[in-house]
């Protein structure tokens, strides 16, 4: 969701840095997706070779470590604030907030419908749906004063964070049972139909695996989502992301709490998760996604670094070129999926079928970094991407 709209019928003025945090995090988010999108509803970042070769497996660990669970929490910080500023613009636009909500939960069922459509069509990992849903719970729940949204947003934390330790009960439930050696069937079932299937085979393997992923995420996801997008909600009200200069102590204490919680958690975490895919990598919970799931709090510490260092002079053109990419967030996020199918899947060149770790973060930065002159050059002729010029269309006839 935008940022800001001026394409939106509100009035307002986008904000250049909640745009580059955007591009940020979509260049976050790649490198993750592109791991997992040959091997179905699995493990994030997907599974190693075997037998794993030490490469392979420092790149496994330091992705675990540094991008995996890192970057959707920015995206619902975003999606949060962006909110918060779309219905202030509507409220204006329109005249009453019951118009403006109106006019959001509209936004929202249309994002819905891409999300899915998305889920379906390209990519099962699709989370626009999951945020468009939680959009949807946040609008219902969260409260219209300030001081009530401050009093929702500590309880929306307190429940997420006892969602985190949900991933125990996997094995409590599992007993002393151990899985069989080696990759389970079913990710090397995935494997094939995505890597080297028609796209009718991969359309029928996508249908299960974006079911069980948007079922399966729900009771850890929704709640940490939630939550994000009611401090996003917050940052927007109070002007931490419009004017970060006079917050300056609490930009500091994230970045501290983030390093202090998240580093020390996303290193344990990621050691025991490379542990259990070299030994064990059909076994699924324990403690390696619970303390990988608390890591998600160094996501706090990447953008208060980022706050800080894109206000640089010298940042300029770092911010500038991120903010293209976040400008078209929405398609950007559809076409590096519709990318990455055209060059993994059986349907496409059939790339993934063979490529290493190191090779499929390579063409994540590449497809990033490809988007950005693509960005620039639709944004000069059309003002919007594609998708976010059809999301306006129809949520704004």
């Amino acid at each position: 969701m935008n940022a800001a709209a001026p394409h939106g019928g509100t009035g307002t003025r986008r904000i250049e840095r909640i745009d580059a945090l955007r591009g940020l995090a979509l260049l976050g988010i790649v490198q993750v997706n592109i791991q997992s999108y040959a091997w179905g509803s699995g493990p994030a970042l997907g599974y190693l070779g075997d037998p794993a070769q030490p490469g392979e497996s420092l790149l496994y660990f330091l992705q675990a470590a540094f991008f995996q669970g890192k970057f959707y929490p920015v995206f619902g910080f975003l999606f949060g604030a962006s909110m918060a500023l779309q219905l202030a613009g509507l409220r204006r636009h329109l005249g009453s907030a019951a118009a403006a909500r109106a006019r959001t939960r509209r936004r929202l069922a249309i994002l819905l419908g891409i999300g899915l459509a998305h889920g379906v069509l390209l990519y099962f990992g699709d989370v626009l749906a999951a945020y468009a849903l939680c959009g949807l719970l946040f609008l219902h729940l969260a409260p219209a004063r300030l001081r009530d949204l401050l009093d929702f947003t500590r309880a929306a934390w307190v429940v997420a964070a006892a969602t985190v330790f949900l991933p125990l009960l996997g094995p409590l439930l599992a007993g002393a049972a151990t899985p069989p050696p080696g990759l389970p069937a079913a990710a090397l079932q995935a494997h094939a139909a995505y890597t080297t299937g028609t796209y009718a085979q991969a359309l029928g393997q996508r249908l299960f695996d974006e079911y069980w992923q948007q079922v399966g995420s729900a009771p850890l996801f929704w709640p940490q989502v939630i939550a994000l997008m009611a401090l996003g909600a917050l940052a927007a009200r109070l002007g931490w992301l419009h004017h970060p200069g006079r917050h300056r102590l609490l930009w500091r204490r994230a970045a501290q709490l983030g390093l202090a919680i998240g580093l020390p958690c996303a290193l344990a975490g990621a050691a025991l998760s490379l542990v259990r895919m070299r030994t064990a990598p059909g076994a699924e919970g324990g403690w390696a996604d619970v303390l990988l799931a608390v890591s998600s709090v160094l996501a706090a510490a990447y953008v208060a670094f980022a706050v800080r260092l894109l206000e640089a002079p010298m940042a300029d053109r770092v911010r500038r070129w991120l903010a293209l990419a976040g400008r078209m967030s929405l398609s950007n996020y559809v076409g590096q999926s519709l990318a990455m199918g055209t060059l993994l899947a059986g349907w496409g060149l059939g790339l993934g079928a063979g490529a290493s770790r190191g090779a499929l973060a390579l063409t994540g930065l590449g497809i990033f970094v490809l988007s950005v002159p693509l960005s620039r050059w639709l944004l000069a002729r059309h003002g919007q991407g594609p998708l976010e010029a059809l999301w306006r269309r129809w949520s704004y006839r």
